[in-house]
């Protein structure tokens, strides 16, 4: 935790006072693998059906591992992402490997389907993720790009997840992808986080990686995420910030600090400026022997990073700069982001004990 507090007091200072791009690692992504069992139709990069080109590219254990020291050198948060991560054998050493080397945060956002036979992994984690759109399986199923029934199996898998959170300690999350036209999903998905227990989370669907434009005039999501906003300061488990929240609903432009959220893919890669530009690029991260290598090979080959890019709508960029450029929202977030880093079931404010 004190890399990340090091980190979040200098990106404050830059941002207020200084006119830098820079701004120091908070959390670190990291693609375990760009297998994946679903075709998500919505998905742009991953899925079963492009399986066959990312064959080979992973890396192989120790090298995973030799990753995860660089980036233990300067973050203590790691998210863990694919693909779908629990394809990967030896993703629980891997992650064994992150907690030695002093990284006392992790998340893994997965679609859920293997996780009954992966509960070594689960025991290493401090956030479980799981990606939940819709409950109807006759629409999500297609969706998915699954067989008939595959909606039903995960929601058993989920209720199983929130029972298993207090006994091996950890937060669920659902992540709901908001799509247009399918915005009572999105709530009926909230309500079932809500009843088992689980947090909620949402973020509107990304079309050509930017936030699909039909939202910011749709009243109805506008209503969903002020119902979420009012449900948030009741008390209820919301994942995402007041600030993050209010952007999402309107779309509206925001400062990005791309630096302050490195991702790195499964074959030890940093994508720089940020992976959700166009015209990003990939740095060799081993090669370049160190994170601060890597930047200064990323720099030559592109030039510092934008001062002022809002392209994207993805969280883990809109989250981290809305609260460094606003830093007094963190302090009203603080609590809610302690108790799940305490490893420990806190009271929520709000709710009876």
């Amino acid at each position: 935790m004190k890399k990340l507090a090091a980190a979040y007091a200098q990106n404050v200072y830059r941002a207020r006072f200084t006119d830098s791009p820079w701004f120091e690692p908070m959390i670190a992504t990291l693609y375990a693998t760009p297998m994946c069992n679903l075709s998500c139709s919505y998905c742009d990069d991953f899925g079963a059906h492009r399986n066959a080109g990312f064959r080979g590219q992973e890396l192989e254990t120790e090298r995973m591992k030799k990753i995860v020291d660089l980036l233990a050198e300067v973050a203590d948060v790691l998210y863990i992402t694919g693909g779908e991560p629990t394809l990967r054998s030896d993703l629980a050493e891997v992650l064994q490997h992150a907690r030695d080397r002093g990284i006392f945060y992790i998340a893994m956002n997965t679609n859920g389907l293997l996780l009954r036979d992966r509960t070594e992994v689960i025991d290493l984690l401090d956030n479980l993720v799981i990606s939940l759109d819709m409950l109807d399986g006759e629409r999500y199923d297609p969706i998915l790009g699954s067989t008939p029934g595959t909606t039903a199996e995960l929601l058993e898998i989920v209720r199983w997840a929130a029972a298993e959170q207090s006994k091996r300690k950890f937060t669920l999350t659902l992540n709901c992808v908001v799509m247009p036209g399918q915005v009572e999903e999105a709530r009926r998905v909230r309500d079932f986080s809500w009843e088992i227990g689980a947090q909620f989370s949402c973020q509107p669907q990304s079309i050509n990686r930017t936030a699909a434009p039909e939202l910011a005039h749709d009243p109805i999501f506008h209503k969903l995420v002020d119902e979420i906003i009012e449900g948030k300061r009741a008390g209820k488990p919301v994942s995402g910030s007041l600030p993050f929240l209010r952007r999402t609903r309107e779309l509206v432009p925001y400062s990005c600090t791309p630096t302050a959220a490195p991702h790195v893919d499964w074959r030890g890669r940093l994508a720089y400026p940020c992976r959700e530009l166009p015209n990003h690029i990939w740095v060799d991260l081993l090669e370049a022997g160190s994170y601060a290598a890597a930047l200064r090979e990323a720099e030559r080959r592109w030039g510092a990073p934008p001062s002022n890019c809002s392209q994207c709508g993805e969280r883990c960029y809109v989250e981290l700069s809305t609260l460094v450029r606003h830093p007094t929202e963190l302090a009203k977030e603080a609590y809610g982001y302690l108790r799940q880093m305490a490893k420990v079931r806190l009271p929520v404010w709000g709710q009876p004990q």
